[in-house]
Parts: structure tokens; sequence; C-alpha cells
């Protein structure tokens, strides 16, 4: 029979080697794609969310100099943003794209606690421009580099299918939340929002620089 230190060694040996076999699963081009899937799922459910209801948010004319101003900066960086990805490479370029979209929700959540900070805002919506060319710069150079020529098809499915589920979950969430309210949120859902990008900008320290 054997002992309960023998018994005890060998579950240790197990869970270790099931956990190499998942660094390992997730050091693959399959893997990496799906942590990239996950870190877009995380962001955009927020953004969609705040998007969608901007007008609610902010009332209509703020909403529509933020998205303004955001497009405005998004088109500009998008110049820019491939040197800044090859200087600092796409794990750290990626990071600071997603931190654009946290000063957005963080704006958001400052104005729901004092009007008067429309500037705040258009400074959230500029911030979020900036980030958006970092981001989308990064993960074109990241998944390109995942690829070995024959499995591109199967790795840009699987991005975009992750992806896409927040356009699913912010949608659901929007409609549960706002349909019938004429709230402009709350601190915990923005709150929520916060931890869900920077969750996301955690997971950025997961990716492999090609």
């Amino acid at each position: 029979r054997q002992s309960y230190f023998e018994i005890s060694k060998a579950a240790v040996l197990i869970d270790r080697k099931k956990r190499a076999k998942m660094i390992a699963n997730m050091s693959t081009p399959r893997g990496q794609t799906v942590v990239m899937g996950l870190i877009f799922l995380f962001v955009f459910t927020a953004y969609l969310m705040i998007q969608g209801y901007a007008s609610k948010i902010y009332g209509d004319t703020l909403a529509s100099n933020m998205a303004l101003t955001l497009y405005a900066f998004f088109t500009v960086f998008c110049f820019v943003a491939p040197a800044i990805t090859n200087k600092l490479g796409c794990r750290l370029t990626m990071m600071l794209g997603v931190v654009g979209y946290g000063a957005l929700v963080a704006s958001s959540l400052a104005y729901f606690n004092s009007d008067t900070l429309d500037w705040l805002v258009i400074i959230g919506g500029a911030l979020c421009g900036v980030g958006a060319a970092l981001l989308w710069t990064a993960q074109g150079r990241l998944i390109l580099s995942y690829s070995d020529g024959t499995n591109g098809g199967e790795l840009f499915a699987l991005f975009w299918g992750i992806f896409n589920g927040s356009a699913l979950i912010g949608g659901v969430l929007t409609y549960a939340y706002y349909a019938k309210s004429n709230s402009k949120g709350s601190e915990v859902l923005y709150i929520i929002f916060l931890a869900a990008i920077f969750g996301g900008a955690f997971m950025c320290l997961l990716l492999r620089n090609p």
C-alpha cells in the first residue's frame, strides 16, 4: 500500500505536469490567439456598453464631441502607431492601448459623480483614440506573426469569434441595464468596467512578442 506521503507527492507531480502542459498550450499560436481574443473580449464588452448608450450617459452634445475627438485622434495616431509598436514591442504597446480605453471609462466615472467635468470626458475620448490606434496595430502585428502561412484563417477566425462575443455580451448587458432606465449608470457599473479593462491589460503580460 502507498503511504499518504507518496500519494501526495504523486498528486503534486501530476498537478505540475498539468500546469506545464497548460503553459505550453498557451504558448502555441492558437493559445496566444485565445489570450488575445480574451483581452479584446474584456475591453470591448465595457467599451461597447459605453459607446452604445453614450448619449444617455453624457447627453447628445458631449457624446458627439467625445466621439469626434476619439476618432480624430485614432485617425492621426494610426500613422505613428507602427513606429511606436516597433520601438516598444507588441505586448507593451497593446497594454498601453488597453489603458487608453480605461481612461475613457475612468473619465466617465468622474463625470457620473460630477456633471461639470465635460472636458475630462473629451480628454478620455482622446486617450481612447490613441489607445485604439496602438491596440489594433499591435493586434495585427501579433496575429500575423503567430501564423506560419497555413493556419492564418484559423487564427483569424478564432480571434474574431472570441472578440465578437463582446458585442453579444455588451449588447445584452446594455439592454438589461439601460433599456428601461434613464440612469447614466452607477459607480459599481463603471468600476466593473474598469476591472474588466485592467484585467485585459494584465493579460497582455501573457502574450509573447514576435
